[in-house]
């Protein structure tokens, strides 16, 4: 079982960051440590599942974790090793799984976070995850650190090229112009005919509708109109999903299982 598999067995956790500190989280990786002032922090064990929120106008979603530590007290012989190490009440153990080079921030509506449902997040406190939270958090983290490939602007080329091979077509019916332009961005009469079939991302389960992506197996420029806005030709996906089935890095069997296939 790998060590991402071993976190979901555990629960999940949130640590803010401040935004004007830019020594804290460096010295947590140093020491691989976290450390917390917030009592609930004192539940933590050593497997959980832990996420990094920056705080800030240019903070957002920052790493992910997975916990190596029950949370203990701080000690002489083992201090909180931050230059306000006295605030905090509680450290951990960390390894750190993944990082954003740039924060990833949904924003919030109502005081709720866009995408993962949570409320907005203080640096006072340390929220614990529901499963559900923390495949949606999981899920944007993964998708804030994807292998490119050059490839695709070949793919972006063909598929502009036949796009505006479309809009020079003299179309309507059940199969006009536009509804075909918007099939090769996963909306309009696409999407719809796919949520015919699916409800919620194949992989991290996300079921937010407005954020998930419908994406053509086979590609949108080789597929014939009809195949172009045909469910039975789609998949729903969430956005870090789609830019690796898209690109190659995916795919999926006759019966529906995710397998890896690096492009050579």
């Amino acid at each position: 079982m790998s060590d991402l598999a071993l976190t979901r067995l555990g629960n999940a956790w949130v640590g803010a960051l401040s935004e004007d500190d830019q020594t804290n989280w460096p010295i947590c990786k140093q020491h691989r440590l976290w450390g917390s002032g917030s009592n609930s922090a004192k539940s933590v064990r050593n497997g959980d599942e832990f996420f990094v929120w920056k705080s800030g106008q240019a903070g957002g979603w920052l790493a992910h974790c997975r916990v190596t530590s029950d949370a203990r007290r701080p000690s002489a012989a083992e201090p909180a090793p931050w230059p306000d190490g006295r605030e905090y009440k509680w450290i951990f153990g960390i390894q750190v799984l993944g990082e954003a080079s740039t924060p990833f921030n949904p924003r919030s509506t109502n005081g709720v976070q866009n995408l993962t449902g949570i409320l907005n997040i203080r640096l006072s406190q340390f929220p614990k995850l529901t499963a559900e939270q923390a495949t949606n958090v999981r899920s944007l983290i993964g998708g804030l650190e994807i292998p490119s490939d050059d490839r695709l602007g070949e793919r972006e080329k063909d598929d502009d090229l036949h796009e505006e091979e479309i809009r020079q077509r003299s179309l309507d019916g059940p199969v006009a112009r536009e509804q075909l332009i918007q099939a090769r961005r996963g909306q309009g009469v696409f999407k719809q005919n796919v949520l015919l079939f699916e409800q919620s991302c194949r992989v991290t389960g996300l079921r937010a509708i407005d954020h998930l992506r419908a994406s053509h197996i086979k590609p949108w420029s080789h597929s014939t109109d009809e195949e172009k806005i045909d469910g039975h030709n789609g998949l729903l996906l969430s956005p870090h999903i789609d830019h690796l089935f898209d690109r190659g890095w995916i795919t999926f069997m006759d019966e529906g299982q995710l397998k890896p296939s690096p492009p050579s």
